[in-house]
């Protein structure tokens, strides 16, 4: 008899597939006008140099419908849905919303005359008038087909002469701007002959565009026009010491440095790319004002003209002009100023705020004259200069001998502690003006800390957007608004403004969401209290009260008495509760914000939880503390650093209560590892470091298309607890120490994740990814690593092949184990995935990966045989490859894996491969079942396994 299970999947199998017969049944042309054509494709054809045809593509003026697959199934979707139904069923909803919005419209007469009755009979001379909110008749949420049809399907495109003639001159213009001068496109409708009836054709075309490319133009030389001789100068460093994006900067030195001659493709679009660059790089060198327009070029190519069209070659001129200003009193006239480096003359801070203003601010405004809105903000009444960061002593001669690079400083005064004394004197770079009403809502040491156009210092532009960046990760404010205003054009001196509203300080939000944890799906919800500004110190308290369900799999496939557990297929199989608060506060707690540079953003992370889940096999309640710090290094863009609170980085008790059949089950098999992981324990971690790297954010990436994240942590735990137990131990019947009545766990874990992304097209991404891990178990615990911390292989987000926590160890036989648990656990992993990501850039993409890895035991395990590492763990690898949907929502990415396993490591060696032959198998399996051991083992060793996911899987 089918299992309910496998009939559930088979009926959804079903349907699935009657819905794509469906959709596939509908004709392509089915709404298509008579007379007319459905484009099916645009075929390109290019005679002389090869050019970029996918570049000539995205110009053209009609596309044919998207296909997945070779099927233009957003064309079926809208074929498959009627247009006339469709339209009832949206005249038909419009009037039920318009029956409704009737009904409340009387409801807000009834509800207004009951209020002013009673106002009459109180004797009031006005009431509060209820409006009763309509529902939307103008733009009404769509219908079901009107979402199949409009949404996800798309009209059938008719070919267009009109679009191909304009086509036919985008490729012509976009061939010019190459440098093909020469070109010529040509452009033709084919229709379509029937497979089975070539003398009858069919009401599609294919459109035909022929490009002959003629000769290319070549820059042979490069020529530099610039009065502005420190311009001029930050130009030469630019093309001589910076990488840029569009691979020019090598060939601009060689001619214009070197003085030698160049072969260089004339190519518009670069050059405009170009102008942009470099006009960013030069506000970045502190020319405030320095705009695209300032960078023109000439191309020179009369020399050439009686050269043989085999060899064309140009001289390309760039010209930096000096600055265009506006004359403020005839907005007509403009003038040529010279750019020049400038510098910031001060910081100004708006908060546009009334909340901690006494009185009526309204009439306090209009006493003193003023207009309620400056620049369009509130306008402040209230203003203080913030000056306490003291400047270091710097002694200069020292400092100059080492190029200024660190500040040394001068040996003179020292502290009680023997340390150098910083100056008396305030840093006149860390000086701002603060403007608000009543009181200021946080402290000015937290603002001041995101600016980096500092008081009298270099005006830079990432340094604004740097500023602007910080004070939105922040989320104090609902509106940022900085403005750069100079004190005169050409003065090299400007005023920096941040016009701040606050955002709304405390909320209340319910959240439902879908979890993937591990592979297994879940659904749950919280509510949340959130206060973003509490003490008024820009530190962010979350109070959280969540619950939900979640698929675990039993830790056993039988009972003690060989007997399946009912509860291993069930979904939804686990009640997860509990409440949990979070400070996140800025700066080191408790030594404040100005601890660390402004680059390092330091944040402190506090944090408390209890956790309550009843699983089938178990209860299991955790109580957890963390104290985290958390900092940028570097540059302050691709790397960070995360470490605990030496001593007491993370705090965590766990209660596990087992069910009798559990206890049972493992008592019966002395499983000492299971035994370990399964306990309650005590977890209190000395010291934990993460340290991850993103080079996504890298203004100059070496290799634009590659994108390299690393993430490496490190936990060492119960050494503290260890020493403190020396003096008076107490011991459990099994010998571990024990903490408050409970045994601690004692262990350190180390864990590496490399993930590397090479954008291969538009559209689709080359992604890989290797994991390794090893976690070291100590004295009070002999045998392995607590759950919490052991790895697992296996899974949607693991490896796709298999089942989340049922990939080994090493090349433990457990399908030949009669006491084999579902539930595998290690203390080392190894993985690597390898995943090619394409799609038409649509709501459906697609993916074909490939996954490698397994865990181990780093002691022999005599309940599981072969788990432990070996040098030959190479062998010991399971490999899958599949095939995978990706369903893009732009809000969230919903998958689809199908995994298929084709090295098990699990079978005997010399077996593993899905094609060898499987005889020591089966002779195994037959001693250990007997001879109907086919009913104990599964049908396919190679069975396929379909994943579901939130997110992509790394």
């Amino acid at each position: 008899m089918v299992r309910r299970f496998e009939l559930f999947k088979f009926i959804h199998a079903f349907v699935i597939a009657a819905v794509v017969f469906v959709v596939q049944s509908c004709s392509s042309t089915k709404l298509v006008p008579p007379g007319k054509h459905l484009l099916v494709k645009n075929k390109i054809t290019v005679q002389g140099d090869k050019i970029n045809t996918s570049e000539v593509e995205d110009v053209l003026k009609q596309k044919p419908n998207l296909k997945v697959i070779g099927v233009p199934l957003r064309l079926k979707l809208y074929n498959w849905i009627d247009s006339a139904k469709t339209e009832k069923g949206r005249i038909k909803k419009l009037d039920r919303l318009n029956f409704k919005n009737r009904k409340k419209a009387k409801r807000e007469i009834r509800i207004n005359e009951r209020r002013r009755q009673r106002a009459i009979r109180h004797g009031e001379p006005d009431y509060i008038y209820k409006k009763v909110r309509l529902r939307d008749t103008l733009d009404p949420n769509s219908t079901l087909r009107q979402l199949i049809k409009y949404k996800f399907g798309e009209a059938p495109v008719v070919a267009d002469t009109g679009a191909m003639t304009r086509s036919r001159v985008q490729i012509q213009a976009y061939m010019h701007s190459k440098g093909y001068f020469y070109s010529h496109v040509s452009s033709q409708f084919d229709t379509i002959h029937r497979k089975l009836n070539k003398h009858k054709l069919k009401r599609k075309v294919v459109a035909n565009y022929d490009i002959v490319t003629g000769t290319r133009y070549y820059i042979d030389t490069v020529k530099l026009i610039c009065s502005n001789p420190s311009v001029e100068h930050d130009f030469e460093v630019f093309i001589q010491k910076e990488t840029d994006k569009q691979g020019l900067n090598s060939d601009f030195k060689a001619s214009i440095i070197d003085k030698k001659q160049i072969n260089l493709p004339f190519d518009a679009d670069k050059f405009s790319a170009y102008r942009g660059e470099l006009a960013s790089y030069l506000r970045d060198q502190t020319y405030f004002g320095f705009v695209e327009t300032n960078v023109t070029y000439k191309a020179d190519t009369s020399r050439v003209s009686n050269s043989p069209k085999t060899s064309l070659k140009m001289t390309l001129t760039i010209v930096l002009g000096d600055r265009v200003v506006q004359d403020k009193n005839n907005p007509k006239n403009v003038t040529y100023i010279p750019h020049v480096s400038t510098r910031v003359d001060s910081v100004f801070f708006h908060f546009s705020d009334t909340s901690y203003y006494k009185g009526d601010f309204k009439s306090d405004v209009a006493k003193k004259g003023l207009d309620l809105k400056e620049n369009g903000f509130i306008i402040t009444l209230d203003d203080t200069v913030y000056k306490k960061i003291r400047k270091p002593v710097e002694d200069y001669e020292k400092s100059q001998a080492a190029g200024h690079k660190v500040i040394i400083k001068s040996q003179v005064d020292k502290n009680l502690l023997g340390k150098y004394k910083d100056s008396i004197d305030f840093d006149p770079h860390r000086v701002a003006t603060f403007y608000y009403n009543g009181k200021l809502f946080v402290s000015p040491a937290l603002i001041e800390a995101q600016n980096y156009l500092e008081n009298d210092n270099y005006y830079k532009e990432y340094y604004l957007e740097r500023s602007f960046e910080r004070l939105v990760q922040l989320g104090l404010f609902s509106v940022i608004k900085p403005e750069i205003v100079e004190t005169y054009p050409g003065s090299g001196l400007v005023k920096v403004h941040y016009y701040l509203t606050p955002a709304t300080k405390q909320s209340f939000s319910f959240e439902p969401r879908a979890k993937n944890s591990n592979g297994f799906l879940g659904l749950s919800a919280s509510l949340n209290y959130n206060n973003k500004n509490i003490f008024r110190t820009g530190t962010n308290f979350v109070f959280s009260i969540s619950g939900g369900f979640e698929s675990n799999p039993s830790v056993f496939s039988k009972d003690a008495n060989g007997n399946k557990i009912k509860t291993q297929e069930r979904s939804f199989n686990t009640l997860e509760i509990g409440p949990s608060a979070k400070l996140d506060i800025p700066g080191l707690f408790p030594f404040g914000v100005t601890i660390l540079g402004k680059r390092q953003r330091p944040r402190t992370e506090l944090s408390t939880a209890y956790n309550f889940q009843k699983r089938p096999d178990f209860s299991r309640s955790v109580l957890q503390f963390n104290y985290i710090y958390k900092f940028l290094v570097g540059d302050g863009k691709t790397q960070s650093v995360s470490f605990g609170l030496p001593g007491a980085s993370v705090i965590k008790f766990v209660s596990i209560k087992p069910l009798p059949e559990f206890t049972e089950k493992l008592n019966a098999l002395n499983d000492l590892f299971l035994k370990n992981a399964y306990r309650d324990q005590f977890i209190w971690e000395d010291f934990r470091v993460t340290y991850d790297f993103d080079n996504d954010k890298k203004t100059k990436r070496k290799y634009a298309k590659l994108r390299f994240v690393y993430s490496g942590s490190f936990s060492i735990a119960g050494n503290l607890l260890n020493g403190i137990t020396s003096i008076k131990p107490q011991y459990d019947t099994a010998g571990h120490k024990l903490f408050l009545g409970v045994p601690y766990a004692q262990f350190s874990v180390i864990d590496n994740k490399v993930v590397i992304y090479y954008k291969t097209g538009k559209h689709s991404t080359l992604a890989f990814r290797t994991m390794a891990g090893v976690g070291f178990p100590m004295k009070n615990s002999p045998t392995s690593l607590p759950y919490d911390y052991s790895f697992f292989a296996g899974g949607s987000n693991d490896n796709r092949g298999w089942v989340a926590r049922t990939l080994g160890p090493g090349s433990y036989q457990g399908l030949l184990d009669p006491n084999f648990a579902i539930t595998q656990i290690g203390d080392i992993r190894f993985n690597a995935s390898l995943e090619y990501r394409f799609g038409a850039g649509g709501i459906l993409n697609h993916a074909i990966f490939s996954d490698a890895g397994n865990i181990w035991t780093r002691k022999e395990d005599p309940n599981r045989p072969g788990g432990q590492i070996s040098a030959g763990f190479l062998k010991e690898l399971g490999v899958s490859v599949g095939y995978g949907l990706r369903f893009d929502f732009t809000y969230f990415l919903f998958r689809l894996d199908l995994g298929l396993p084709i090295h098990n490591p699990s079978l005997p060696e010399g077996e593993r491969w899905i094609f060898s032959p499987k005889t020591e198998f089966h002779t195994k399996a037959e001693a250990v079942y007997g001879p109907d051991y086919r009913n104990f083992i599964p049908k396919n060793l190679y069975r396929m396994y379909l994943h579901f996911g939130i997110g992509v899987p790394f």
